[in-house]
C-alpha cells in the first residue's frame, strides 16, 4: 500500500514539473510557407488574375487566336491588351502577317520572347522583322520558374516618370538591342525590356512572364509593373505557346555531334553483342555424350594412328584381372591348366583359348583387328 502511494506521489510531482517547465518557455508563433493552395496552384498566373480583377481588369486565356487569323482581321477587343508568346507566330503565318496591322491600328501588345526562338526561326517572322530590334540569347542562363522565395533579387530598374521607379527582377535569358523607346536596363547597361510605339499602337517586349507568376508577383514592384502595363484596358488576352518540340529535337539542336556519336555507339554495341560474342541467350538444351562413346572414340583414334599394341595391352590387363578374380592363383598354373580354367568359365573350347593366349598380335591390319575382336569376345564371355 505504501509503495502504491509513493508511486502516485512521484507521478504527480513529475507531471507538475513537466507543466511548470512548459509554462516557463517563451513561445513564438511563426508561419512557414510551404506552397500555394490548390486553388492557386492550378494556374501559374492565379495571383495576377486576382490582382487585375481587384482593379476591374479581366484575364482571358486565348488558345485559339491562331485559328481566328483565318479571317481577314483579328477579332480582338480594341480596349484589350494582347500578351503573346512569340513562338505562336511560328504556327500561323496569317497571324504573323495580320498582327502588325492590328497593333498599328491602335492595339497594345506585350510581346514575350521564347527560349526556343532560334529553333523556330522567329527572327525570320514577318512581325518580328518589323519591330526593328535585335535579340541576343544567353544560353548559360537557367531560371527556376516554380520555387518559393522569401524576396526578389533586383536586377533592373524601370523609370516611369521623374518621381516613380520600379525595381524589378527580369529574366536575363535575352538582351535587347536597338530599343528606340523606353528601355529597362541592368546595372551593366543591358536592356531586358523595351517599350516603344508601333504606328498608333504600343509594343512592350519582355524576356518572359516570370515577374507575373504566383511565385514572383509579390516581390519587388512586379505587381505595380503589371498594373502599369494594363492601365486603361478592360481585359488582357493571354496567348500561350502550347506546342513544344520533343526531347530529341532539343538534343539535336543543342549538339548534333553528340546525337550522332551516341547513335554510332549504340550500333557498335549491338554489333559487338550479336556478331562477335554470339547469341545473347543460353541454348535450349545441353548435348551430353556418354562415357562409352568417349572410350570408343579414343579406341578409334589409337587404331587409326597405329597404336593397336597399346589397346591390346590394356585389353589383356583387363582380361587377366577378371580371370584372377574368379580363379585363385591363376598365374601359378601352367599354360594348359590356364586354358582349361578359362574354357570352363566360358563357352570357348580349350584349344581356342590356348591359341588366343599363346598367339602374338599379328602384323596385318585385318588379322590384327580380327584377333583383338576374338580376344574381346573371350573377355566378355567371362
Amino acid at each position: 500500500m505504501k509503495l502504491k502511494v509513493v508511486l502516485i506521489a512521484l507521478l504527480v510531482l513529475f507531471t507538475v514539473f513537466i507543466v511548470a517547465s512548459l509554462a516557463s518557455l517563451d513561445w513564438e508563433k511563426r508561419e512557414v510557407e510551404i506552397g500555394f493552395h490548390s486553388d492557386v496552384a492550378k494556374d501559374n498566373f492565379t495571383m495576377a488574375q486576382r490582382l487585375l480583377k481587384a482593379n476591374g481588369i479581366s484575364w482571358i486565356k486565348d488558345k485559339h487566336l491562331a485559328e481566328q487569323a483565318q479571317s481577314e482581321e483579328l477579332a480582338i477587343d480594341p480596349k484589350s491588351i494582347l500578351i503573346l508568346d512569340e513562338a505562336v507566330l511560328a504556327d500561323s503565318y496569317l497571324l504573323d502577317t495580320q498582327l502588325a496591322d492590328w497593333v498599328a491600328d491602335g492595339g497594345r501588345l506585350i510581346y514575350v520572347l521564347n527560349r526556343q526562338r532560334e529553333e523556330l526561326a522567329i527572327d525570320n517572322s514577318v512581325f518580328f522583322g518589323q519591330l526593328g530590334i535585335n535579340v541576343l540569347s544567353q544560353e548559360d542562363v537557367f531560371e527556376y520558374d516554380f520555387a518559393m522565395r522569401k524576396e526578389g533579387d533586383k536586377n533592373s530598374v524601370l523609370s516611369i516618370d521623374e518621381n516613380t521607379e520600379l525595381e524589378l527582377e527580369l529574366s536575363r535569358a535575352f538582351y535587347i538591342e536597338n530599343c528606340l523607346g523606353v528601355s529597362t536596363n541592368t546595372s551593366e547597361g543591358k536592356t531586358l525590356m523595351c517599350d516603344f510605339a508601333f504606328g498608333q499602337g504600343r509594343v512592350v517586349v519582355m524576356p518572359s512572364l516570370l515577374p507575373f507568376t504566383n511565385y514572383r508577383l509579390r516581390h519587388l514592384d512586379h505587381g505595380s509593373l503589371l498594373l502599369w502595363l494594363s492601365k486603361g484596358a478592360k481585359s488582357i488576352s493571354y496567348v500561350p505557346y502550347l506546342t513544344y518540340p520533343n526531347w530529341l529535337a532539343k538534343l539535336w539542336h543543342w549538339s548534333w555531334q553528340f546525337v550522332v556519336t551516341l547513335v554510332l555507339l549504340i550500333v557498335l554495341a549491338v554489333w559487338h553483342i550479336t556478331s562477335r560474342i554470339g547469341r545473347a541467350y543460353a541454348p535450349d538444351f545441353e548435348a551430353k555424350t556418354s562415357f562409352n562413346q568417349h572410350i570408343r572414340a579414343l579406341a578409334n583414334f589409337y587404331s587409326e594412328h597405329g597404336h593397336e599394341a597399346v589397346l591390346f595391352a590394356a585389353l589383356k590387363k583387363d582380361f587377366y584381372s577378371k580371370v584372377e578374380a574368379r580363379v585363385p592363383n591363376f598365374k601359378m598354373l601352367s599354360a594348359e591348366k590356364q586354358a582349361q580354367s578359362i574354357a570352363n568359365l566360358t563357352h570357348f573350347e580349350k584349344q581356342q583359348v590356348a591359341q588366343l593366349l599363346a598367339s602374338k598380335l599379328p602384323d596385318s591390319k585385318t588379322q590384327r583387328t580380327n584377333y583383338i575382336k576374338r580376344f574381346k569376345q573371350l573377355r566378355n564371355a567371362l
